[in-house]
């Protein structure tokens, strides 16, 4: 996905357009119709009862930096930051619309008894929020956004409605009771190019002590051939990070700027974990063709993998010019 224009002094109709649509990237997880749309294809993917909803958060929540009421988990907040590569020369206002919009993940963990001796993943929830203020962030819509007083210009409208259609295309594959296997597309810097990927995030419950972890990981697209992730990334606190977004410019005759794209620099923070090889061959599997067995199986690995203290990978094994956590090459 792309930019098109005429470098930094001008920008032509034509390519507030093509602009819009490259700004998906921006959103890190995979982005965004209108609520009731986003609502309709969230719920077709639910199966089965007491299984684990994906739903769209409410327009105008108020989001900060824990998880607000009715909710048990901020699970992150990604704020984008261009960081590195050919930011200079973008333009001014191609730079604030592509740092204005920010993804959130919120979780709910609740009881199902009233001793609260077992829990289970009740939902998990995607938005979109926009600063409000200084230390406030609110989920908006394309088609509410004027209600909530939210001023958007033209392009950043048209970032907005392409965002949201994306958004759309994140799932959850696979789940159980206390388990929620959820993929999304992305952008990803991968060596030293920005690769088109599907991140997961894995939320795992333990039933007894209703405590939550996440991890995430990234892999091939789901249609490319599938390889077993070797390592991911245990989310820590605090949820809210800087999304560091890398920008790379094509140039007429190697000195005017008329395209970019955005892609993250690496994935959120936490501690990265080496993958057992039979887990890792259970993703894979899975990533192709979910299965209950494989399912609780994956769900057993990970949590044994997230709750008993392993040797961590080192920073050093995971630089800037080789593939992330959980990435195996790619075209």
């Amino acid at each position: 996905m792309r930019i098109h224009g005429q470098g930094i002094a001008e920008a032509r109709p034509w390519a507030i357009v093509a602009f819009s649509l490259s700004m998906l990237v921006v959103l890190s997880v995979g982005v965004w119709g209108s609520d009731w749309g986003l609502a309709v294809r969230l719920a077709g993917s639910a199966v089965g009862t007491g299984q684990p909803r994906l739903i769209p958060l409410p327009v105008g929540l108020i989001i900060q930096d824990k998880a607000p009421k009715g909710w048990s988990h901020m699970v992150l907040k990604s704020v984008p930051r261009l960081e590195s590569g050919d930011r200079d020369s973008l333009p001014a206002s191609a730079a604030k619309t592509a740092t204005m919009f920010r993804m959130v993940i919120l979780a709910d963990v609740k009881p199902t008894d009233v001793d609260e001796q077992d829990w289970v993943l009740d939902r998990v929830g995607l938005g979109i929020c926009v600063p409000r203020d200084e230390d406030q962030d609110i989920v908006v819509s394309s088609d509410r956004v004027d209600a909530l007083g939210v001023r958007l210009s033209t392009v950043e409208r048209l970032v907005l409605d392409s965002a949201e259609a994306e958004l759309a295309e994140g799932r959850i594959i696979a789940r159980t009771p206390t388990f929620a296997l959820f993929r999304s597309p992305s952008n990803l810097v991968v060596g030293d190019k920005h690769r088109r990927v599907a991140m997961y995030y894995a939320f795992c419950v333990e039933p007894k002590k209703g405590d939550l972890k996440v991890a995430v990981w990234a892999m091939r697209p789901e249609t490319e051939p599938q390889q077993p992730p070797v390592a991911l990334v245990h989310l820590g606190k605090p949820p809210v990070y800087d999304c560091g977004l890398d920008v790379q410019a094509k140039r007429v005759l190697g000195m005017v700027p008329y395209s970019w794209s955005f892609a993250m620099r690496a994935l959120p923070p936490g501690r990265s974990l080496r993958i057992p090889p039979a887990l890792g061959d259970q993703i894979a599997s899975t990533a192709r063709h979910p299965r209950k067995e494989t399912t609780e199986q994956i769900e057993q690995g990970l949590l044994d993998l997230l709750t008993v203290p392993v040797e961590p990978v080192t920073r050093a094994t995971f630089r800037q010019t080789t593939p992330p956590p959980g990435y195996q090459g790619g075209r």
